[in-house]
């Protein structure tokens, strides 16, 4: 299995996933974006994929923004999951869709700097992390990484979800990105749960997020 992490985090957030999934005999690798810009992040993804491929069918998911990543890069994988995840439709702008994604108040904690790179305010712990332990959440804050990347203007002309089978975790007390709006992705692809989170589950709901993992993994292997 892939794991692919959202805006401002990096690989460290999924290792009690990783934890979790290797006591199911499931080995997990998590990969740390460059955020050097979306299509360095595709890049990345695309290449990471393909190394793992060859060892045999990858399971590759993606959380919040890394939705898009996955989306564009995983066409050679057998299986994405979505967890809170960006899942583009076929000619569909995603960033002319961000204001009915995510909440503004969580928006507003989103500070471009002049040279275009985005840092999290304080206020975002909140947010984020909402029913996450507090020292796991000052932790993950303190370790909020700035990024260049940008949820892109261009059409995801062909995502992978479209041709790949697919599953999408749903993040019930959410308050970043709209469950709502997760529950309309979801609908769109075979499998799918609504955990009783925030919008980091790989903190707050550690052992249901591996069990989805686990059985969507499971199909994979068959």
């Amino acid at each position: 299995m892939l794991l692919v992490h959202g805006a401002h985090l990096a690989g460290w957030c999924w290792l009690l996933v990783v934890e979790q999934l290797a006591r199911c005999g499931i080995p997990a690798h998590a990969v740390d974006l460059p955020f050097t810009g979306f299509l360095d992040d595709v890049r990345h993804v695309r290449e990471a994929v393909a190394k793992r491929a060859r060892r045999g069918p990858v399971h590759l998911v993606g959380h919040s923004y890394a939705g898009l990543v996955i989306a564009a890069a995983g066409h050679d994988a057998s299986h994405l999951t979505f967890v809170a995840g960006r899942l583009p439709r076929p000619g569909e702008s995603a960033a002319a869709g961000t204001d009915d994604w995510g909440f503004p108040e969580f928006r507003a904690c989103m500070v471009a700097d002049a040279d275009g790179v985005v840092r999290l305010d304080p206020g975002a712990r909140d947010l984020l992390y909402n029913r996450t332990d507090p020292a796991l959440a000052q932790f993950a804050m303190d370790r909020a990484r700035p990024m260049a990347s940008l949820v892109p203007e261009e059409p995801i002309a062909d995502p992978a979800w479209t041709s790949v089978p697919s599953s999408y975790v749903v993040c019930a007390d959410d308050r970043a990105v709209r469950p709502d709006s997760q529950r309309e992705r979801a609908a769109l692809v075979s499998a799918s749960v609504e955990l009783d989170t925030d919008h980091s589950p790989f903190f707050s709901g550690v052992r249901p997020l591996a069990g989805f993992l686990a059985a969507q993994h499971d199909r994979v292997a068959r």
